[in-house]
């Protein structure tokens, strides 16, 4: 396994030794290098280079070894893909789509800015070469369709294991991965698999139909790649079988791609949960688009602090405030910090399946978030009315504050544990929920249950 150091220190070198090579004018040197290099090292090397020597370095990847280039684009870091991509025009994507697999083509189609996009697609409709492409882009986005691999191995149940090992021996080196065999009709319909370790152990003269197993798990081409990649994980696969609405095998999702969807998934998750969008890291230096990416939420919340200053404006007329004031900001930040923590929870519970089987883990889990809101608001409230006591001397506001405190812990853990399960039950990402949203609501709700509680109470309240 390589240590963390040691690879930094191999980037920093190959990183040095590229942009000696750029001033010095070793483009062949520059070249065999490049060859000699790991794509995941020469992406990770791009980082140290400005925009221009990544444009010159990428000129040569592209001339010289296409293949290569491609591997190396899908493994940079958005923000250095979005760069590189923009220095090309439309003829040189099209060559790269070529060389390129057809889920890193994919890939690289959807990584262009808008308007170069629209050129390549017409190259891409036009050019028999990159029908596979095409297929894949006709796909939904997220789909295992969107991001299957079509270079697989498949032989017929009739074939015997030593000419299926024959078959797997002259094909092994144009397919990267070759630790499943399927096992298919005639016809192309997916029968079974068939493990490397289970064929090279097998009775050579026996049929792959009568060692195969028949017990496969496989997806749709239309099925979502976040749950492709939830099976793999769940049966610790290296890949999984995508067959069309016949059951006809159309490609496999292999583990790499596996590893990049939940990488992606979590990215996404995180941004969201913020309030922001993952495209900030392919824009993050570009102010005015990363300030477009995060309004939207910003004026979420701002309307929603507008209604609650208004409630607020609107409850001063029954009573006085004096007192009651202080505990506002007490008030609006437990709401939102107990509706977030709990959100959080249910969005990583949907993620990982515990609340997919129908409403009665749902109701469970609603209930336990209310057993351990119950604790925290007790606490909290107990909190409260100690510090009204011995602040503002007052039984009046103790009155009032601390059963607002715990009715507010109890109202936001049931809107954060409930607020997720809605959004995916809609078919909205349920991360949505645990952001700006749910504070925002929490903070609206918790305004709306002290002044209508105090409301209730008036009359105590009078001075």
């Amino acid at each position: 396994m390589t240590m963390p150091g040691l690879s930094s220190r191999h980037t920093d070198l190959l990183a040095s030794t590229v942009r000696r090579m750029l001033r010095r004018g070793g483009r062949a040197r520059l070249s065999r290098l490049l060859a000699r290099e790991r794509p995941e090292d020469v992406a990770a090397a791009f980082d140290r280079l400005t925009p221009a020597d990544q444009g010159r370095v990428f000129t040569i990847l592209v001339a010289d070894h296409p293949e290569g280039a491609g591997e190396v684009l899908t493994a940079l870091e958005p923000q250095d893909r979005l760069v590189i991509l923009e220095s090309l025009d439309a003829t040189a994507v099209a060559r790269l789509l070529k060389a390129a697999s057809v889920d890193d083509a994919v890939f690289i189609v959807e990584s262009l800015p808008d308007p170069l996009k629209q050129q390549v697609l017409e190259i891409v409709d036009l050019d028999e070469r990159l029908d596979k492409v095409q297929t894949h882009l006709g796909y939904a986005d997220d789909s295992a369709g969107r991001i299957m691999d079509t270079d697989y191995l498949a032989l017929d149940q009739e074939m015997t294991v030593s000419k299926a090992i024959d078959w797997v021996r002259q094909q092994a080196s144009q397919i990267d991965m070759i630790s499943y065999l399927y096992v298919v009709d005639t016809l192309g319909h997916l029968l079974g698999v068939v493990t490397l370790r289970q064929l090279l152990l097998s009775d050579p003269a026996a049929s792959l139909g009568s060692i195969m197993n028949d017990s496969l798990v496989k997806v749709r081409t239309e099925d979502d790649q976040e749950e492709v990649a939830h099976l793999a994980a769940r049966y610790d696969l290296l890949a999984i079988p995508v067959t069309d609405e016949d059951n006809k095998l159309a490609g496999i999702v292999t583990v790499d791609d596996i590893l990049d969807i939940f990488k992606d998934e979590a990215t996404e998750d995180f941004f969201k949960m913020a309030g922001m969008s993952d495209d900030e890291l392919a824009y993050e230096e570009r102010t005015f688009k990363v300030a477009g990416l995060r309004l939207p939420w910003l004026l979420v919340n701002l309307g929603g602090l507008l209604i609650a200053g208004f409630m607020t404006q609107q409850f001063q007329n029954h009573f006085t405030l004096v007192l009651l004031v202080g505990f506002i900001p007490v008030v609006m930040g437990t709401a939102g910090n107990i509706g977030s923590q709990t959100s959080t929870i249910a969005v990583r519970s949907l993620a990982t399946g515990r609340l997919q089987s129908g409403a009665g883990r749902i109701t469970r889990f609603v209930a336990q978030q209310l057993k351990v809101g119950v604790v925290l608001g007790s606490v909290l409230a107990s909190l409260v009315v100690v510090v009204s006591m011995l602040f503002y001397q007052s039984q009046r506001v103790a009155l009032v504050v601390g059963p607002v405190v715990f009715l507010t812990v109890l109202t936001a853990s049931v809107v954060g544990s409930l607020t997720p399960a809605l959004f995916k039950r809609i078919g909205i990402d349920p991360a949505v929920a645990s952001g700006p949203l749910v504070t925002t609501a929490n903070d609206v709700l918790g305004i709306l249950v002290y002044f209508g509680f105090a409301y209730l109470l008036i009359d105590l309240l009078a001075v």
